[in-house]
């Protein structure tokens, strides 16, 4: 069964997430980890899924890769070692996030501490280039090995800086949000997408309207997670204690245009939030009342808009487009 079938979509998922699992142990296997790392980093992978084919971290993206390498003419397994590499990159960049955030710790290595979780982000990166090196091997994928491997390694320096950006500087501007979440969210989707359509033999401008379609979605992805770090929940923590919420975009884009008053009066309860819960509500109102939510939906809405534009540019109508459009509309 291919990627992008409709036929019992979550048994297929299930199944092509299993395969990919498999993958991974088997590069474990022929490695020289020890047992116990090999461990943590299945933990990071999986979190505390009782299936690990289940996990939401491996199997919400993981058939982006092989939808792409089928939309521009080539067949979905080809794309199987760069799925796995760019899953482990994800994984492990994520725990290198949450450590450099100072975010809540994962239950896997809440008792184990901030060294280990990084000991296990570290694994992740190298078992990635270790799938990554696997296509100079495959007859089908080796003359594109080269190129691939190169434009991937150089944007995940490029995403490196803005994750750097992100920690140097704590009050960003609207205008350098919006290029470090491109250099970060919208890069990294981007890669998968390019390298994917360049594995189907893809040259020139075809492999970058796939990459353009990538990073708008990976923006369309980064937007939504910061919509859910000011959305009040019942069932969370209170708005404000999650580190990362003044670098938020809805913070960001009300600060953007209060005028001085009001925006010193958004700062002092951005400072109050994460152990006052009235000023937790208070940032909240703030936003609501000057439109940050509508700014958001507008931002998504063209994001949404440029991404259909660039895949419908990239590929023919089929199948495996229809599911990669049907990812913009998740969100």
């Amino acid at each position: 069964m291919q990627a992008g079938e409709h036929n019992n979509p979550v048994s297929v998922r299930s199944s092509f997430i299993k395969g990919l699992i498999n993958h991974i142990e088997e590069l474990w296997a022929a490695s020289r980890a020890w047992p116990d790392l090999v461990q943590v980093m299945r933990q990071a992978l999986y979190g505390d899924e009782a299936d690990s084919a289940s996990s939401i971290s491996l199997s919400q993206w993981a058939e982006l890769p092989g939808l792409c390498c089928q939309a521009a003419g080539g067949r979905p397994e080809w794309a199987d070692d760069l799925a796995v590499a760019w899953l482990l990159f994800y994984a492990a960049a994520d725990i290198m996030d949450q450590v450099q955030d100072q975010d809540e710790p994962a239950g896997w290595w809440r008792a184990l501490g901030p060294g280990a979780a990084l000991s296990a982000a570290t694994g992740l990166y190298f078992s990635a280039s270790l799938a990554l090196n696997q296509l100079a091997y495959r007859e089908r994928t080796r003359s594109a090995a080269a190129d691939i491997t190169q434009d991937l390694y150089n944007g995940f320096l490029e995403m490196t800086c803005g994750q750097y950006a992100d920690l140097v500087y704590q009050s960003p501007t609207l205008e350098q949000y919006w290029k470090h979440i491109g250099a970060k969210s919208g890069g990294f989707f981007a890669l998968a997408c390019r390298a994917a359509a360049r594995l189907a033999n893809q040259e020139g401008e075809r492999p970058e309207n796939f990459g353009r379609y990538g990073h708008h979605l990976g923006m369309l992805v980064q937007i939504l997670d910061d919509i859910e770090d000011v959305r009040p929940l019942s069932d969370r923590l209170i708005p404000g204690q999650r580190h990362e919420l003044a670098r938020s975009l809805p913070v960001i884009y009300a600060l953007s245009v209060l005028p001085d008053p009001e925006h010193d009066e958004l700062k002092r309860l951005l400072s109050a939030a994460p152990v006052d819960e009235f000023a937790a509500e208070e940032v909240i109102r703030i936003l609501n009342e000057n439109n940050a939510a509508l700014y958001l939906a507008a931002e998504m809405e063209r994001h949404r808009g440029f991404a259909l534009d660039a895949i419908r540019s990239a590929a023919p109508p089929s199948p495996a487009r229809d599911s990669l459009e049907a990812y913009l509309h998740k969100f």
